[in-house]
């Protein structure tokens, strides 16, 4: 009988001790889901101050966010030599959209447009052809050249195109000669450079408008969702043969999912980052491109005002659209199979005007080697 409390004493503090326990616990427990709490306050703090939009607005040339004084300011066209002998360029890789077509010799020739950037070199600069200034018109850009065709000045003048050029008494402010280049056998002409801060100086003396016309209206629409197209044919590898000595091609690299770009059988590299260039999206526009009669050069006429077909080529499809530009100085339209305004995914785009009289390659897979 004397043994009975004590085993009762010993199941009371047995459950006095499991609710001590208990109480610990539940304490612990609230504790850990307060700091839970705050840490998920602060990464969703974190992440509203990461993405916030102040200050920023939409980049006209490729639909995402930059500063916001910067995307109220017109555009830079700046056009980049892309002979085989004048490679590397430099910083070319900071363009929000590049085009290329041929000029004489069978070579192309690229016009780089800038609408945020700081790039330190910017080159070899060469010289303006006059259906570039279409390119720069459509963007209202300020056309930056060394040098110019007959034809091209000749264009200056009629279409009143704003433009900084070297060989004139804005040369020793906005350009300088690369003296390795300069100075070895037949690399003068691929020697002239420019940048960002020089070409914003001259751009200040001249006077020239600083932002863009109230009434301008963007070449491309972006949409909002990322695009993948349901249609069209596989184009994981877009060669374009301009000419036997110039086949540009692009593959299309699925972990970027962007189009990584080739020439003369390599990689095309910037050399002031030393990377390959690489865009979003790849517009193909046929036109008529042809040589201009009697012109001892050989130089061409290319067709840009008037309407043709297309590719639109993006995530690894190409689709057939159309364009159209009324004139000189209406922006040049792209249209979907529809007749719809062409929406375009977000980033860098490359616009390849391609003679309508020879074809391209679209394959499915990669024809060459890295």
């Amino acid at each position: 009988m004397k043994k009975y409390p004590f085993f009762i004493f010993i199941i009371v503090i047995s459950f006095m001790l499991f609710l001590i326990a208990g109480c610990s616990n539940k304490t612990s427990l609230n504790t850990l889901d307060e700091q839970t709490s705050e840490l998920i306050e602060e990464n969703t703090s974190f992440e509203e101050e990461e993405f916030s939009t102040e200050g920023k607005a939409i980049n006209p040339l490729t639909g995402l966010w930059i500063d916001e004084e910067a995307a109220k300011r017109r555009p830079v066209a700046v056009m980049i030599n892309n002979l085989k002998k004048a490679l590397p360029q430099s910083g070319i890789f900071q363009a929000d959209i590049i085009y290329e077509t041929l000029v004489e010799g069978e070579i192309t020739r690229l016009m780089a447009i800038f609408q945020d950037f700081n790039a330190a070199k910017i080159g070899p600069v060469r010289s303006a052809r006059h259906y570039y200034l279409d390119f720069a018109l459509d963007h209202d850009a300020i056309y930056v050249h060394y040098g110019r065709s007959p034809q091209a000045e000749k264009a200056f003048k009629e279409l009143n195109v704003d433009h900084l050029e070297g060989l004139s008494y804005l040369d020793e402010i906005m350009f300088w000669r690369d003296p390795e280049r300069y100075n070895k056998p037949g690399m003068k002409e691929h020697s002239a450079y420019t940048n960002a801060e020089k070409i914003l100086n001259a751009w200040d003396m001249v006077g020239y408008e600083k932002e863009k016309k109230s009434d301008f209206k963007p070449v491309f629409h972006f949409a909002e969702e990322e695009i993948i197209l349901e249609k069209g044919q596989p184009a994981i590898d877009v060669i374009l043969p301009f000419s036997s000595y110039q086949i540009s091609e692009f593959r299309f690299d699925e972990g970027s999912h962007m189009y990584k770009r080739y020439q003369f059988g390599e990689p095309h590299i910037d050399i002031e980052n030393n990377e390959q260039l690489a865009v979003k999206n790849i517009i193909v526009q046929f036109a008529e491109i042809y040589p201009i009669p009697k012109d001892t050069a050989g130089r061409k006429e290319v067709e840009l005002v008037g309407k043709g077909e297309g590719l639109y080529i993006t995530n690894g499809k190409a689709v057939p659209i159309s364009w159209s530009k009324k004139s000189h100085f209406s922006p040049t339209s792209f249209f979907n199979e529809n007749g719809d305004v062409l929406k375009m995914n977000k980033g860098k785009t490359w616009v390849c005007v391609f003679p309508k009289n020879k074809d391209i390659e679209l394959h499915a897979s990669q024809e060459m080697e890295e």
